[in-house]
């Protein structure tokens, strides 16, 4: 009988570390948690991650881990996309007749374009990463998106559709050396959106900071450019990014030049 009971206490830590095996292992932050549930897609009932159509006449959003379609004013919304994965934060192309997403599945988040006339889904990223949050640029060309590619660390990237090439990172890699506890001491970058001219990038970045995701920083969209940080007075629009309950902000660039 004692034999029986040290065996089985001797199984109980194994038992605990199986279940609780990492998932996004793809992330190398500290405090997996934190990130997984701040910052990471999250399983919703309801509609959440909301894009508009070019005209303002419908929306795309994902609810479920699947996007649906639907007119605004109108009670019918139509489902796009299904199967054993996730898929959020839709962005609708400027021609109106595709939508990228990230979807999870196999353990990462890749980058998928649909076709809005045939319904089909094409990769668009296959790296194996985590890649969220993408937006397209004004003219349809480019894809700005973030992406824990480079070193484990959120950076944000920008894909041309015109050619092969791989992602190109515009943001630099900064070791604060600040005493973050929930943060890396790396700085992030995340939550980009273009100016009306494609241009520039607006995103959110913890430099400088201590303490929470950071505030909006202003940059031209190409690798090594510098960054200057908003300060009050500054004109940005800012959206929640979920429709139940706006958790979090990410800036919208104004119709306006800021």
């Amino acid at each position: 009988m004692a034999r029986r009971f040290a065996l089985t206490l001797a199984l109980v830590p194994a038992c605990l570390h199986a279940q609780r095996e990492a998932v996004l292992k793809q992330v190398a932050l500290p405090h997996a948690y934190y990130w997984r549930e701040m910052y990471v897609p999250q399983v919703t009932s309801g509609p959440s991650a909301v894009t508009w159509s070019p005209d303002g006449a419908e929306l795309i959003y994902s609810m479920q881990g699947t996007l649906w379609r639907q007119r605004v004013g109108s009670p019918v919304a139509t489902q796009l996309t299904s199967g054993p994965v996730y898929d959020y934060q839709p962005d609708w192309s400027p021609d109106g007749r595709t939508v990228v997403f990230p979807r999870y599945a196999h353990d990462a988040i890749e980058l998928e374009l649909l076709d809005l006339a045939s319904g089909n889904v094409t990769p668009l990223t296959t790296n194996g990463a985590v890649n969220l949050e993408p937006r397209w640029s004004p003219d349809g060309a480019r894809i700005a998106f973030v992406s824990s590619l480079f070193n484990g660390r959120w950076h944000i990237f920008v894909l041309s559709l015109g050619d092969a090439k791989d992602p190109v990172r515009l943001t630099d890699d900064n070791d604060s050396q600040l005493p973050r506890y929930y943060y890396s001491k790396w700085d992030h970058y995340i939550s980009p959106t273009w100016s009306p001219d494609g241009r520039e990038i607006i995103l959110v970045s913890n430099r400088g900071h201590i303490h929470g995701t950071g505030g909006f920083w202003r940059m031209d969209a190409r690798p090594g450019a510098t960054r200057a940080e908003l300060h009050r007075g500054a004109r940005v629009a800012l959206r929640g990014d979920d429709v139940e309950g706006a958790s979090r902000l990410v800036p919208r660039w104004h119709a306006r030049r800021l």
